[in-house]
């Protein structure tokens, strides 16, 4: 049956898919580089595909109280003046109220206690080789120790080294967008904590929200070439020239920002392969199907990913020469879409003048009227499809 199956990578697509292969009465085991899932990442919007499959698996309840009750995203100019506003509640409402706001590291953590006493979770430990055998995999890790497995899933990221491994270098298969995004959470210096601000600059904006009036999430996004930047130093040397004669409160979270030790910075990217499988090892999430951060549903979509395959191979008995084919075949269509909806939806977060800010700021005015909703829905990739 194929049942013995290593998932490297516990972020949102391994957890979710270890959930499901587990109650499908496989034997799934995680594997993860990091020491712990204490990392919260950035606020996301959750809904669609991931909200569906979140409801299949009985944990509405807990994401309702990670949620953050935020009435506005307010769009703001230099001076800290309100220029259009986004009323949370009518974009929940549009969404028939299937839609929460949290940190990435909420959704982790819920999706963890889920499976925490019932799949083994191996951390501080990644794959460094694998060797693909006719009835197995054999795979060699970073404490120097080998196992065997029936397969092997990389749900592993955009910077899988699962692919590194047999699909070969990320830049193969990387296709740049042209922008950077940043995210540092620093303390909290708002006065107005009931609300996401967005302050936009041609090429550039930083959109920052209170968490639980305690500490500050904020996320940099700008336009820009392809930069060699590797070290923390560089990277805020980097953020510090662009961002650096911003207005507003800028200043004060580039400041916060050199006093935190953790920063998560990296390229615009999507990630285009096909296929999504060799032999008995196969690919979920990021690691295949990146949209980009900015198009807001990756969370969503590796959930989908995640359960879609889990699925498949469950419904063959775990055929793999079937399950992996019919996996990919069922969901590479809807991410191709998406894809190229994310690369739009990339150039109004981040506007190239001032004339593309004022129309950003005029369609959030309009944008819940009839006709207008619709555009928007499809552009955020609303609907789900899970059945």
């Amino acid at each position: 049956m194929n049942t013995n199956i290593l998932i490297s990578g516990a972020g949102i697509a391994g957890l979710t898919l270890a959930y499901w292969l587990q109650k499908f009465n496989f034997n799934p085991t995680l594997l993860e580089k990091r020491s712990d899932l204490k990392d919260e990442g950035f606020m996301i919007d959750f809904y669609g595909s991931g909200f569906d499959i979140a409801e299949k698996m009985g944990i509405l309840n807990q994401l309702q109280a990670k949620h953050y009750p935020i009435s506005e995203l307010k769009f703001i100019n230099s001076q800290g003046k309100t220029q259009a506003t986004l009323s949370i509640e009518k974009f929940r409402r549009m969404l028939d109220f299937r839609h929460f706001n949290f940190m990435r590291g909420d959704l982790e953590t819920v999706l963890y206690e889920t499976i925490k006493n019932t799949v083994p979770i191996q951390f501080n430990t990644s794959m460094v080789q694998m060797h693909l055998h006719p009835n197995q995999v054999e795979v060699e890790f970073s404490d120097h120790t080998k196992r065997e497995y029936d397969l092997v899933i990389g749900t592993d990221g955009i910077h899988s080294q699962t692919r590194n491994i047999l699909w070969g270098s990320e830049s193969q298969f990387e296709n740049f967008l042209g922008y950077y995004v940043a995210c540092v959470i620093t303390e909290d210096f708002l006065e107005d904590r009931d609300a996401f601000y967005t302050y936009m600059k041609p090429k550039k904006q930083v959109t920052i929200c209170s968490i639980r009036g305690i500490r500050l999430g904020t996320l940099f996004a700008f336009k820009s070439e392809k930069h060699d930047v590797r070290t923390h130093q560089q990277k805020l040397d980097l953020l510090s020239d662009v961002f650096g004669k911003m207005g507003w409160i800028v200043p004060e979270i580039l400041a916060a920002m050199k006093r935190s030790p953790h920063l998560y910075f990296d390229a615009v990217s999507q990630i285009k392969l096909t296929p999504w499988y060799k032999d008995r090892v196969a690919l979920v999430g990021d690691a295949c199907q990146c949209l980009t951060l900015l198009a807001g549903q990756g969370a969503s979509m590796a959930m989908a990913g995640a359960y879609i395959l889990a699925t498949e191979l469950f419904r063959t008995n775990g055929n793999y020469q079937v399950a992996f084919p019919a996996y990919q075949a069922q969901l590479q269509p809807e991410i191709a879409k998406r894809q190229i909806q994310a690369q739009k939806l990339a150039s109004s977060f981040v506007p190239d003048n001032y004339f593309s800010i004022w129309m950003m700021n005029l369609f959030v005015k309009f944008m819940f009227l009839p006709g207008f909703s619709s555009i928007f829905r499809e552009q955020i990739g609303a609907k789900s499809i899970i059945k």
